[in-house]
C-alpha cells in the first residue's frame, strides 16, 4: 500500500498538473513516450485532453490489446488489468472495445498473438495491428463453419460471441470463460483437444460427449458446440464420442501480417483527413452529441496516439465524434479509428488513472488498449526538490529503477558538476532497485540519475531523471499545535525558520489549500535565523474561525524555488 501511496502521490504532483494554472503540460513517462495534458476550447466550450504518443511498435515497444481477467466475458478496471501487466512492463493505455453490459462480452473483434478470441461486428470498424508496427482499419466480415466426422459442413453463425438465433450452431473456446453461455432449446457437444483459434485456417477436435441444454464447462483445452432449434436433431445424428471436427474461422478482408485486433469504431481520419459521415450504424445521439471520448491514431511517421476527451463536466464538455474526428487530426493522425465513450473512457498509466472518468470512478471494461515499453525504467525521483539538512522535512530521497527482462544493469548518480558520485553495474534478474540519499550534505544544484541496461537480445535502452539539491530554507519550527484566538483579541504563533543563502521570501497562513494571511513577502532576505509573529487574523484583521490551518514558507534564489509547509490548529474561544 505504501509503494501505490507513493506512486498515486508521485503522479498527482508530477504527472498530472491541474489544467487551470497552464492549459497544456507535457512529460516524459518513458523514454519517448510523452503524455500531454491540454485544455483547449472546441466548439465554443472547454474540453480537456489527455494525449499519449509514443514510438511505433518493434523492439522495446508494443501496441497490445488486453482481456479483462484473460477471458472474452467479464468486465475488470483499467488499472486492474495494468496491475497485471506492471511486473512484465511499464504501460499507458485507454479502454477499448464497446461491450456487453450483461455478459461483458466485446462487440467487435478480438485478436491476440494471432489467436481469434471474438468475430468483428461486420458493420463497423476493426483496427488490427501489424507486425511492421502499422494500423491498420477496416471493416472486417466473418463466415465460418463446422463440420463433424464425414457429415456435411454447416454454417457456424456465431464464434465467442453471443447466440441470438432460433436455430444453427455456435462455437464456444475455453477464451470466451468458464461456461457457455445458456439459452433455451440448446444442446452441447463437449469437444477436446481442440486447436488455437487462428483465423482462416481449418482448425481440429473431437468429439467427448453430448449434453442436453446450455451453459455447461467448457474444458481446457477444449471447446463446445451449440445447436439450438432445429440444429440439435443434426447435431445427435452427426455426432459420437471420439468423432473428428474440423471448423473453418473465416475473416474477410483480413490483412497478412496482423497479429493483434481490436473492434471498435467508427474510422476518424484517413489520410490525414477527418472523416465527413460515419456510416457504421452508430445512433444520432451517440454520433452528434458531445461525450466523453476515446480513440487511437497514427501519425504518418509511425507514432501511436492514445487520446482520450473528458466530458460531461463543467470542467469538460467532451466532443461530437466529428469534433475527435478534427481532434486526432490536430494531435497529427495520419489514420484514427474511434474506440468506446461515455463512462468507459478513460486513461492510465502503472495502474494510476490520469483522467477524469464521468462516472466519478473507473468502469469496468471488456478489454483495453496498452502502449507497452520493456527497457529499463527510471520513474520520477520521489522528491523534484531534496533538502538533506537533517531538519527532518523532505530530506531524504528514493531513486528507482526498474526492469522487466533480465539483463546487464548500469546505474549511475551524477553532481550538479557532473562528476559522478555513485554507480552500480550487475546482470539482474527483472526486479526493483533502489537508491536512498540523506540525510546528509549533498552538493546544490541538479542531479541526474541515469538508468540504462542491456537485456538477453541485445537490445539497449536508457532513461535519465533529475532532481534539485536546495538547502536554502530548514527548520520551520511553530511555537505551539494548537492555537487559541479570541474574538476581537487574536491570539500568538510564532513560526520560526532559517536560510542559508539570500533569497526572496513568502510566508503566508493558509486555510484548506486558500490563503487567509500574507504574513512576510521580501525580496533579498538574507542568510540567518528568522521568526514571525501571527495574530490569528486573516488579511481583512478579522480573527479566524476555528479548523485547521498550515503554515507556507516558500524561498527563491538561484537555485529555484523550495518550499515548507507544517499543519497546526486553531481553536476560537470566548
Amino acid at each position: 500500500m505504501q509503494r501505490k501511496a507513493a506512486l498515486l502521490a508521485a503522479l498527482a504532483a508530477l504527472v498530472v498538473p491541474p489544467v487551470g494554472a497552464a492549459e497544456r503540460t507535457s512529460v516524459e513517462l518513458m523514454p519517448r513516450i510523452d503524455y500531454i495534458k491540454d485544455a483547449r476550447s472546441i466548439g465554443g466550450s472547454r474540453v480537456v485532453f489527455h494525449v499519449a504518443t509514443g514510438p511505433k511498435p518493434g523492439g522495446l515497444y508494443d501496441l497490445r490489446p488486453v482481456l479483462s481477467n484473460g477471458t472474452v466475458t467479464g468486465v475488470e478496471t483499467l488499472s486492474g488489468m495494468q496491475r497485471r501487466m506492471r511486473s512484465r512492463s511499464n504501460v499507458i493505455g485507454v479502454n477499448g472495445d464497446f461491450f456487453n453490459w450483461e455478459a461483458g462480452n466485446p462487440s467487435g473483434i478480438f485478436v491476440r498473438k494471432g489467436v481469434l478470441m471474438s468475430t468483428p461486428n461486420t458493420l463497423r470498424s476493426s483496427l488490427g495491428i501489424g507486425v511492421d508496427g502499422l494500423l491498420r482499419i477496416a471493416r472486417v466480415g466473418f463466415a465460418g463453419t463446422v463440420q463433424i466426422g464425414s457429415a456435411p459442413a454447416h454454417k457456424l453463425k456465431q464464434f465467442n460471441r453471443p447466440f441470438l438465433g432460433k436455430n444453427g450452431f455456435a462455437l464456444y473456446a475455453r477464451s470466451w470463460g468458464r461456461r457457455a453461455p445458456g439459452g433455451r432449446r440448446t444442446n452441447e457437444l463437449v469437444l477436446e483437444d481442440v486447436q488455437r483459434t487462428f483465423p482462416n485456417r481449418d482448425r481440429a477436435g473431437r468429439v467427448a460427449r453430448l449434453v442436453r441444454g446450455a451453459g455447461h464447462v467448457i474444458p481446457e483445452g477444449g471447446a463446445i458446440l451449440q445447436a439450438r432449434g432445429s440444429s440439435r436433431e443434426l447435431l445427435e445424428a452427426e455426432s459420437a464420442p471420439g468423432f473428428a471436427l474440423t471448423f473453418h474461422l473465416g475473416l474477410e478482408n483480413w490483412w497478412d501480417g496482423v497479429e493483434y485486433a481490436l473492434g471498435g469504431g467508427p474510422l476518424l481520419v484517413s489520410g490525414g483527413v477527418a472523416v465527413d459521415r460515419f456510416d457504421e450504424f452508430f445512433s444520432s445521439s451517440h454520433l452528434n452529441e458531445r461525450h466523453p471520448r476515446t480513440a487511437v491514431g497514427q501519425t504518418a511517421e509511425g507514432r501511436i496516439i492514445l487520446l482520450v476527451a473528458d466530458g460531461r463536466s463543467s470542467v469538460s464538455r467532451g466532443l461530437t465524434m466529428k469534433q475527435l474526428a478534427n481532434a486526432m487530426v490536430h494531435y497529427g493522425a495520419e489514420r484514427a479509428m474511434a474506440l468506446d465513450g461515455g463512462g468507459s473512457s478513460e486513461m492510465a498509466f502503472n495502474a494510476a488513472v490520469l483522467n477524469r472518468p464521468s462516472d466519478g470512478r473507473e468502469r469496468g471494461l471488456t478489454n483495453s488498449l496498452q502502449l507497452v515499453y520493456i527497457g529499463a525504467y527510471a520513474r520520477k525521483p520521489r522528491r523534484a526538490v531534496f533538502s538533506p539538512n537533517g531538519d527532518g522535512y523532505q530530506d531524504r530521497q528514493r531513486l528507482y529503477a526498474k526492469f522487466v527482462r533480465r539483463s546487464d544493469v548500469h546505474l549511475e548518480l551524477f553532481r550538479p558538476d557532473d562528476h559522478l558520485k555513485w554507480e552500480y553495474s550487475a546482470r539482474r534478474d527483472p526486479g526493483v532497485r533502489t537508491k536512498r540519499l540523506g540525510p546528509h550534505w549533498l552538493m546544490e544544484g541538479t542531479w541526474r540519475w541515469v538508468v540504462s541496461g542491456t537485456d538477453m537480445k541485445g537490445r539497449d535502452s536508457r532513461m535519465v531523471r533529475r532532481f534539485r539539491v536546495n538547502n536554502t530554507l530548514g527548520f520551520l519550527d511553530l511555537s505551539k499545535r494548537t492555537m487559541r484566538v479570541r474574538r476581537g483579541h487574536g491570539g500568538r504563533l510564532r513560526i520560526g525558520f532559517r536560510m542559508t543563502r539570500t533569497s526572496d521570501v513568502r510566508v503566508l497562513i493558509e486555510r484548506a489549500g486558500k490563503v487567509v494571511r500574507h504574513l512576510v513577502s521580501r525580496d533579498g532576505l538574507g542568510p540567518n535565523a528568522y521568526a514571525v509573529i501571527w495574530n490569528g487574523r486573516n488579511d481583512a484583521g478579522k480573527v479566524v474561525r476555528s479548523g485547521s490551518f498550515a503554515v507556507a514558507v516558500r524561498a527563491e534564489n538561484g537555485l529555484g524555488s523550495v518550499g515548507l509547509r507544517k499543519g497546526f490548529t486553531v481553536k476560537r474561544v470566548r
